[in-house]
């Protein structure tokens, strides 16, 4: 958990190149039973993460912490975070239709029309 405070602590600063180390750091702490063990702080981990990751435009890394979360079997809405930044990084690198796809299926799955 103190790495995700402190990587929490310098997205809020800005320093998100900072942010990626502390909440990489954490999801290595946790370790490959991380989301059995500690649920709640690797998904904030992994969202904040992909957010960090986005934001330096490190896309892939980010892409590999978006499908971790999305490969989850937990609740749709807790999967919004990531779902959002995949629909931002999308546009941002010029594919508006995936984009759109994307936003459209998290709708879907969350029961919308």
């Amino acid at each position: 958990r103190m790495n995700l405070k402190a990587g929490i602590k310098a997205a809020e600063n800005a320093a998100f190149d900072t942010a990626k180390v502390y909440f990489k750091a954490g999801r290595e702490a946790l370790g490959s039973r991380g989301w059995e063990g500690d649920y709640s702080t690797m998904l904030d981990l992994c969202s904040h993460g992909a957010n960090a990751y986005f934001v330096t435009g490190d896309f892939d890394a980010m892409a590999t912490l978006i499908d971790e979360v999305l490969s989850k079997e937990i609740d749709t809405k807790e999967k919004y975070r990531v779902s959002d930044i995949k629909v931002k990084s999308l546009f941002t690198v010029g594919e508006v239709g995936e984009s759109i796809n994307a936003a459209i299926e998290f709708i879907r799955q969350l029961g919308l029309p």
